[in-house]
């Protein structure tokens, strides 16, 4: 039996520049059996398998021989994600909104190419900032390698949520490349630097959640909804639920 048909499934390539390194990916569309395949973590509530499910979904889509998934940024990543949905499923995303203020579900839809995107080499970005009088440290934007290292230190006997705060805490420490203080610089241990993010005033931690804030790039994962009964407008993240399906 002849199987030629196979030389023409899925032949369709696309591409896209990275955000954050510029670099220049092609991939193919996911196919329904690489869909199948991230169904068996629908119900999947721990972050660690969630994030090695998406890894494993984008590896096997670029085509690109020298893809390495670990030496991305985090937020080009998510950007190479929202690219290959909209080459899988189509630019317009359906999700539901409900007002805060008269509970009414309405229908959203959003096109996915309206999304912002920001490029990283057009921030201007200090990566020295003052934590207190006698501590600073400089900053860097984290890889998806970087933060695979970090999932070795969480704890998988508690809570998903405390999985999530504890590897959100980690992530900062990932970021922090050196503290300088009156003594000099240091380059501690990732556990050295997520202590000291634990035992300083949460204004300190607002300081480097301010830093990533104004330095942020890739695409801008927030609509306007609006409720289709009262009419309020709420600035929202798109959810993710159901990206895919």
């Amino acid at each position: 039996m002849s199987t030629n048909f196979k030389n023409y499934i899925n032949v369709y390539e696309f591409e896209c520049e990275l955000p954050g390194s510029g670099k220049i990916v092609k991939y193919k569309p996911i196919t329904t059996g690489q869909m199948k395949k991230l169904l068996i973590y629908e119900n999947e509530t721990s972050p660690v398998i969630q994030e090695k499910a998406l890894d494993d979904l984008i590896s096997s889509s670029v085509i690109d021989e020298d893809f390495d998934i670990n030496k991305i940024y985090l937020e080009d990543r998510f950007f190479l994600l929202i690219e290959m949905r909209k080459n899988t499923k189509g630019k317009n995303f359906k999700f539901e909104f409900k007002c805060p203020k008269c509970k009414t579900v309405s229908p959203q839809t959003i096109n996915l190419d309206s999304l912002k995107v920001v490029k990283l080499k057009d921030i201007k970005i200090n990566t020295k900032i003052e934590l207190t009088e006698q501590i600073s440290v400089e900053l860097k934007h984290v890889t998806r390698g970087e933060q695979k290292e970090l999932e070795k230190y969480l704890d998988l006997n508690v809570s998903e949520t405390q999985q999530m705060v504890e590897m959100q805490l980690l992530g900062y420490a990932a970021g922090i490349t050196k503290i300088i203080t009156p003594d000099g610089e240091e380059t501690p241990k990732i556990l050295d630097k997520k202590w000291m993010l634990e035992n300083t005033p949460p204004a300190i931690l607002d300081k480097l959640k301010n830093w990533y804030n104004n330095t942020a790039f890739g695409v801008e994962f927030t609509y306007t909804a609006k409720c289709i009964s009262c009419k309020n407008s709420e600035v929202m993240d798109i959810p993710l639920t159901n990206f895919f399906f």
